[in-house]
């Protein structure tokens, strides 16, 4: 189906990994393989649009993910709606500094206000909450100074979420944003970004800047990543022991006394699993650049199961 769309549509429509979308300026339907497209509003005739109903199922925005306060207005109005924000709204930010946190929940919570609630309960600074979708929404931190200042906050919001509804919880924790110009950018991508990690891995908790990885290889030819494990694993693969040892110490930044208490090992016999891997490998992990080859190649290794 999507082969027959770009065929005919060319870059005129975009795939997304999402539910639903909330930006108005497209036109949004789910394939026959359960696949959400947009068509953009302006460039989609109207005879186009009663063909695409026929074979897609159109999808249409709920009332209830309508913003209800001035400031979810405007947020909603700058990132979903490409809208155009008064000069004298944007200067209130001009100097703010916010972060996004995006949220993806397995179902559909029963008691959304409830949610809310907690969230913002939780958050020790001013947010704003708003929903894209019936699963999926987004978390302004308006003062991520003070959220930085506090350990483990959001693994305990989602460990609290979680015990407190019942339901299973992610998200993904963007990069501090000093500028409001780039908000609507920056919100897209993050937004891509979490959408593409989720199908790498299962976690409560991703961060932007431990991601890189991960978009580094959705784009990568996978001969090229399967080369990079046999060339650099196939004297260890079968270990899997060794293999483990070897992921948890880099994790730990090369630490073998903090990796060694998380591997309940005492410190001496990860040293020797560590020179252990070097001997068999012939590529020494204790120098930062091979370190990085190595667990990018874990990375790969681990996908690939």
């Amino acid at each position: 189906m999507l082969e027959k769309l770009k065929e005919h549509f060319g870059d005129n429509f975009i795939v997304t990994q999402e539910d639903f979308s909330t930006d108005t300026t497209y036109y949004w339907f789910k394939t026959p393989e359960n696949i959400t497209v947009g068509f953009p509003t302006n460039k989609i005739q109207k005879e186009e649009l009663a063909l695409l109903t026929i074979f897609l199922t159109p999808l249409s925005k709920k009332a209830s993910y309508e913003p209800k306060s001035s400031e979810e207005t405007f947020w909603s109005t700058l990132l979903f709606q490409n809208g155009q924000i008064p000069s004298s709204e944007l200067e209130e930010y001009k100097s703010a500094s916010f972060r996004f946190i995006h949220f993806h929940l397995k179902d559909e919570p029963s008691e959304r206000e409830a949610f809310n609630g907690a969230i913002k309960s939780l958050f020790p600074s001013k947010s704003v909450i708003i929903w894209e979708s019936e699963t999926n929404g987004i978390i302004i931190d308006l003062d991520p100074n003070v959220t930085d200042s506090i350990e483990n906050l959001y693994e305990s919001i989602v460990d609290t979420i979680i015990s407190d509804f019942y339901f299973e919880l992610s998200m993904y924790i963007g990069l501090s944003n000093g500028s409001i110009t780039e908000a609507t950018s920056r919100y897209h991508w993050e937004k891509s970004c979490f959408s593409i990690v989720r199908q790498f891995t299962k976690k409560k908790i991703y961060k932007s800047e431990e991601l890189l990885p991960y978009l580094l290889l959705h784009e990568a030819n996978p001969i090229t990543l399967k080369k990079i494990t046999e060339e650099t694993l196939k004297n260890v693969i079968d270990d899997r022991d060794l293999i483990q040892s070897i992921k948890v110490y880099l994790d730990c930044n090369m630490n073998v006394s903090l990796a060694a208490k998380k591997l309940y090992l005492h410190r001496n016999t990860l040293q020797y699993r560590v020179d252990k891997f070097i001997e068999k490998t012939g590529i020494d992990i204790k120098h930062f650049g091979n370190a990085v080859s190595i667990y990018l190649a874990l990375m790969i290794e681990g996908l690939r199961k």
